[in-house]
C-alpha cells in the first residue's frame, strides 16, 4: 500500500472514532437530561375557599386542620374565607360583622380565631359583650370597631359573600372550593384532606 492510501486509511479510521465519540456523548447528555426531567415535579399553589358560619360546630372543627396544611405548606397553599351565616345561629352576623370590623383595622384572622376558639361561649349568649372584649385584646380602636360592625358597608359585604355562596350552591357550612372546584364532600380527615391538596398541588396540565 503506498503512502497516500495510507493517509486516507487513517483518515477514514479518525473520522469514525470521532463521529462514534460525539454520537455517544450526544447521547449521554440527551438521556440524562430526559430522566431528570422525568424526576422532577414543580409544585404549584393551592387556593382553598372556604365559605363558613363562625357559629357552626363543624367549621369550627375544621380550623385546627388548616392550620395544620398552612404549616405544613406555608405559602403554597392560601385560604380564603368567606361568610355563609345560616338562619338557624342567633349570633352568626353579628360574629361575621365583629370579623369584618377587625378586618378593616387588619385583625381580621385575630378576630377568625378568637371568635372560633370561643365558640361555646357566646353561643350562649352576650356575644356582644364578648366580641368587644375579643376586639380589645386584639388592641383595636374601640370606637372605630363599634362604628364598623354597625356600618351598611360590612352588612353588605357579608351579605353579598352570602349570595355569592347561593349561586355556587353553597347550601350547608363548611363547603370549600379547591382551585375553584366545589368539594362534594368535606374531608373526613387530616390525611384526606392533605391528600386533596397534594393531588391539585402536583397535578399536571
Amino acid at each position: 500500500m503506498n503512502n497516500k492510501n495510507v493517509q486516507i486509511a487513517l483518515f477514514a479510521a479518525f473520522l469514525l472514532i470521532a463521529g462514534g465519540a460525539l454520537y455517544y456523548g450526544l447521547s449521554g447528555n440527551s438521556d440524562n437530561s430526559s430522566s431528570s426531567a422525568q424526576g422532577e415535579r414543580t409544585a404549584q399553589k393551592v387556593e382553598i375557599l372556604k365559605y363558613s358560619d363562625f357559629q357552626c360546630p363543624a367549621c369550627r372543627d375544621f380550623v385546627p386542620l388548616e392550620q395544620r396544611l398552612k404549616d405544613e405548606f406555608g405559602d403554597m397553599v392560601e385560604f380564603n374565607y368567606r361568610h355563609f351565616p345560616l338562619s338557624g345561629f342567633q349570633f352568626s352576623r353579628l360574629a361575621a360583622h365583629s370579623a369584618e370590623a377587625a378586618r378593616e383595622q387588619g385583625h381580621f384572622y385575630d378576630m377568625h380565631d378568637l371568635i372560633f376558639e370561643n365558640q361555646a361561649e357566646w353561643s350562649r349568649g352576650n356575644a356582644w359583650e364578648l366580641f368587644q372584649g375579643y376586639a380589645e385584646e386584639i388592641g383595636l380602636d374601640m370606637d372605630q370597631f363599634r362604628e364598623d360592625v354597625e356600618s351598611d358597608e360590612i352588612a353588605e359585604r357579608v351579605e353579598y359573600q352570602r349570595q355569592e355562596g347561593l349561586r355556587r350552591t353553597v347550601n350547608s357550612t363548611p363547603t370549600f372550593f379547591v382551585n375553584g372546584r366545589k368539594l362534594q364532600q368535606n374531608p373526613q380527615s387530616y390525611e384526606q384532606f392533605k391528600s386533596i391538596v397534594e393531588l391539585q398541588m402536583y397535578r399536571t396540565n
